[in-house]
């Protein structure tokens, strides 16, 4: 009887302990051991009724339903296998990526400088009695279209790119030996990440104070000041882009930090914030210049973004972990 008792628990014992399962357990179990003592009294030998029991109702698909025995899918859809050579080739990849990405961005910064830079050349040849006629303050925007055009061309180029790849939602899997060896040169990478941000940063900060010394010294009515300002903050924000895009390339590959499986779910709503937020602090930063001519003060628009941002992903963040923990 141990030897039915005991076929039974190892047949229920990957499934639920839902009430349901209990009570076919216990069906099962009280139909092999009638049987079996039915056999018995008909003269059968211990093991030829332990065997006849088992054979009578020892099928589990008699009694629970095959879905409820087939064990939960793994989630392997959203999972990719990356052999070294396409691990090279996707980090060659990402490296003109980041470059692309944060050339383009470059160029859309510096195009107003260049705007700038054109009413200040233009305002100084008026000043020395130069005569400017209208289509030279016209060709003053073509620098302006050109580099914008440039910037949204390598964003279309690159980005296409990297759609082929199709590894945009997809957890990544490496041999061991790949793996160990990107570990390796992301822990070599952080430094030189560490001294582009802090390089970012002190220039994003300078950019403000660059803009304040032109006023001083060149006078108040000059477009230098907003060709400094853009410069230094058109700087800083390649560095960022430039060394932030290879360091996720790591984090991608070897699914770690944003990409790590829990940070992953939690950061979807934080990246369709982001996507909303900043291009819409860029585009008040645009009307605001263009339209009301407040370039050298409109920019505060994008360390407040920044911060009430980081404020929002740090609390939605914060209570997500609380969330899990409970």
């Amino acid at each position: 009887m141990n030897t039915i008792s005991n076929y039974v628990d190892s047949i229920f014992a990957n499934l639920p302990k839902t009430p349901e399962v209990l009570d076919q357990k216990n069906a099962m179990l009280t139909k092999m051991q009638d049987n079996y003592q039915e056999l018995k009294s008909a003269g059968k030998s211990e093991h030829e009724a332990i065997s006849g029991a088992i054979a009578a109702y020892g099928n589990i698909d008699d009694f629970i339903p095959s879905s409820t025995l087939a064990p939960p899918p793994e989630n392997t859809q959203n999972e990719v296998y990356l052999t070294p050579e396409q691990v090279d080739e996707y980090i060659d990849h990402r490296h003109h990526f980041a470059w692309a990405m944060a050339t383009g961005v470059f160029l859309c910064i510096m195009g107003p400088s260049s705007l700038f830079l054109g009413q200040y050349l233009t305002g100084d040849r008026n000043a020395h009695g130069g005569r400017t006629s209208e289509l030279l303050d016209i060709l003053t925007l073509v620098p302006l279209f050109l580099f914008v055009a440039a910037g949204v061309a390598l964003f279309i180029l690159y980005g296409m790119k990297e759609q082929q790849f199709e590894l945009e939602q997809k957890r990544i899997k490496l041999d061991s030996s790949t793996y160990a060896r990107l570990k390796a040169e992301h822990k070599s990478f952080r430094p030189r990440l560490a001294v582009a941000v802090a390089i970012g940063v002190a220039l994003c900060i300078l950019a403000p104070v660059s803009l304040l010394l032109s006023v001083v010294l060149i006078g108040e009515d000059n477009s230098l000041s907003l060709v400094f300002l853009l410069s230094f903050i058109a700087i800083g924000v390649f560095l960022f882009i430039f060394y932030g895009i290879q360091d996720e390339t790591y984090e991608k590959l070897l699914s770690i930090g944003d990409f790590s499986k829990d940070k992953a779910e939690k950061n979807k709503l934080v990246g369709i914030v982001a996507g909303v937020v900043f291009p819409l602090a860029a585009a008040i930063y645009l009307i605001a210049g263009f339209v009301y001519y407040a370039w050298a003060s409109a920019w505060i628009i994008f360390p407040i973004t920044g911060i009430l941002f980081g404020i929002f992903a740090t609390v939605y963040n914060g209570y997500m972990d609380l969330k899990t923990k409970k």
